[in-house]
């Protein structure tokens, strides 16, 4: 033990202080560089937030009032509806102002009184069945006389059921005959239309039957 060298336990405790100084000078650099690098990822996460936002304010959201929509056809944009029917005459395209008429009501007295509107005849196809006697801006209109409907009391049920289906259809009723019976058929005539989904118009003469066209298609 006395052989020992003094100046090497010097040495070596001056190396301990050394190592302790150096390992405490790099703990006080940790402690003192930590609130800078926190500092710096604050700012970091603030900048990408900033840029976040800014794609989001440039992100073009689609609603109600700014979706891009199909223009509308000249023909909707004029309130201008045109609808196409078969016809004789090349399937031509009406306006819906012009009263399309069965060929069947040619021999009509009401057409003789029918003067203020414009109208044509239509008749059926092989391929193109029509049930009503006048179409009148979309709304079929079946014709029917008293003295007709005591003759032939299930006729206009049958031709109510392939229109049944619409409740958008009219029943223009005639009364020609000025019996005890006629209330009777109008009662009947009454309930047809109800459970046909039929409107019922009545009218004392074909005059007034052709006023009441005009009028619909005003």
């Amino acid at each position: 033990m006395n052989n020992t060298d003094p100046t090497s336990f010097k040495s070596i405790l001056a190396g301990v202080k050394r190592l302790r100084d150096q390992q405490t000078g790099a703990k006080e650099n940790t402690l003192n560089n930590a609130p800078i690098e926190e500092k710096q990822q604050q700012q970091q996460q603030q900048q990408q937030s900033t840029i976040d936002n800014h794609n989001n304010s440039n992100t073009k959201v689609i609603n109600t009032f700014n979706q891009q929509r199909t223009p509308l056809p000249a023909d909707q944009k004029n309130n201008k509806t045109i609808y196409e029917t078969n016809t004789n005459d090349n399937n031509k395209k009406f306006k819906r102002k012009t009263v399309l008429i069965n060929t069947t009501q040619r021999e009509n007295p009401l057409l003789d009184h029918l003067k203020n509107t414009t109208w044509r005849y239509i008749s059926s196809t092989p391929t193109h069945k029509i049930f009503y006697d006048y179409l009148i801006k979309g709304r079929s209109v079946l014709f029917l006389t008293l003295s007709y409907h005591k003759l032939y009391t299930d006729y206009i049920s049958r031709r109510m059921g392939p229109l049944s289906s619409n409740n958008d259809n009219i029943l223009l009723f005639v009364i020609d005959d000025n019996s005890m019976r006629s209330e009777q058929a109008l009662t009947e005539i009454t309930k047809l239309c109800m459970f046909n989904g039929f409107t019922l118009l009545v009218a004392f003469s074909f005059e007034q039957a052709a006023k009441y066209i005009e009028y619909l298609n005003i």
